[in-house]
């Protein structure tokens, strides 16, 4: 006896069985979720998030000189700019570098708080801490591990379910 036919003679239906997945019910055999659609993606998503968009709109907002004026986001404190002079390594001008610094922190906060993006905002945050902690400052990798972690939690699962990354997707499975 072949093994197809040793299967038919072991699980056919008897007579009045249903066959197929009805036959159990939707009690025991609940549709399968996809992935970051529950409950816990909702928070930690959100949670992740809000955790490195505040981070981003402190530190842009302590390097800015103050953030009273819109003049104070396009000329950055002279400690950014001598700082980015030694992170570029010389190879950017430091105003510009430390211009574009500052452009990049706020809108990856934008990004991460309304979850547009999230994903590469995710891989933006692991290469900047990769950065951070191998040329700026080696002794603060602690640090940077904790913001790499974030930016790769995000990158690999995305921003959750309450996102504008997550509502385009459904949307783009409907059509």
């Amino acid at each position: 006896m072949d093994d197809h036919n040793r299967f038919r003679t072991f699980y056919a239906p008897r007579s009045g069985e249903a066959i197929g997945p009805s036959a159990v019910g939707d009690a025991f055999c609940p549709p399968p979720t996809r992935p970051g659609q529950t409950l816990i993606d909702l928070v930690v998503g959100l949670s992740m998030r809000a955790a490195l968009a505040v981070q981003y709109f402190m530190w842009a907002a302590d390097n800015a000189g103050g953030g009273a004026s819109w003049r104070s986001w396009a000329e950055p404190e002279p400690g950014l700019v001598a700082a980015a002079g030694v992170w570029t390594l010389g190879w950017v001008d430091p105003a510009l570098a430390a211009f574009v610094l500052l452009s990049a922190a706020l809108l990856l906060g934008l990004s991460l708080s309304f979850g547009l993006l999230t994903r590469l905002a995710g891989l933006l945050t692991v290469a900047g801490a990769l950065w951070y902690a191998l040329f700026v400052l080696p002794p603060a990798w602690p640090g940077a591990l904790a913001w790499g972690a974030l930016g790769l939690y995000l990158a690999l699962r995305g921003a959750g379910p309450a996102s504008i990354d997550w509502s385009l997707a459904r949307l783009s499975r409907l059509g």
